[in-house]
């Protein structure tokens, strides 16, 4: 769960006028390890640290190399980890360790999002030389084009005007 800033400077301050970690967590209803990780990345980077993030990070390769060098070197916890290099959420990085193990450096690049841009090319079937120039098979392909874009035009026509009935009685 997210919480806003003026909350954690509550917690924050109710903990600095001398309560223990747990009474804190006790009389705001949250974990204690939330307590804990907010006073923690309060001491190291001040306010700005327990500002809740606007928009999600996109983390380079070599950053998330690097954050998992630096774990491995200094035998740091995940939490420690994700305290010193500012990463809101520990789980991230057993991810990415996760992800080298397997894949690599290769792993770590960052992948798009969202869906596959159209093709630029919309009449890929009709190419742009005379018709004498076109093999049989680019000659076939925009035949089969032009024959379905006909069938979709009549039918559009005809669902844009129905036929008019006669009203002859005989």
């Amino acid at each position: 769960m997210k919480y806003d800033l003026k909350f954690k400077q509550a917690v924050i301050a109710y903990y600095a006028q001398g309560h223990s970690s747990l009474s804190t967590a006790k009389h705001f209803s949250i974990s204690d390890k939330d307590v804990s990780k907010w006073l923690a990345q309060f001491n190291l980077g001040g306010i700005d640290a327990i500002k809740p993030k606007q928009n999600k990070t996109i983390y380079t390769a070599e950053f998330k190399y690097k954050v998992l060098t630096t774990m491995q070197d200094e035998r740091l916890s995940l939490s420690d980890t994700a305290l010193r290099f500012g990463i809101s959420s520990p789980s991230l990085i057993s991810v990415w360790r996760k992800i080298y193990q397997t894949d690599g450096m290769l792993g770590l690049e960052p992948k798009s999002k969202g869906r596959v841009p159209m093709s630029k090319n919309k009449h890929k079937y009709i190419v742009d030389k005379p018709d004498h120039e076109k093999t049989t098979a680019e000659l076939q392909r925009e035949l089969l084009y032009l024959r379905a874009e006909n069938a979709y035009l009549k039918k559009l026509d005809a669902l844009l005007n129905p036929p008019k009935k006669d009203n002859k009685q005989g």
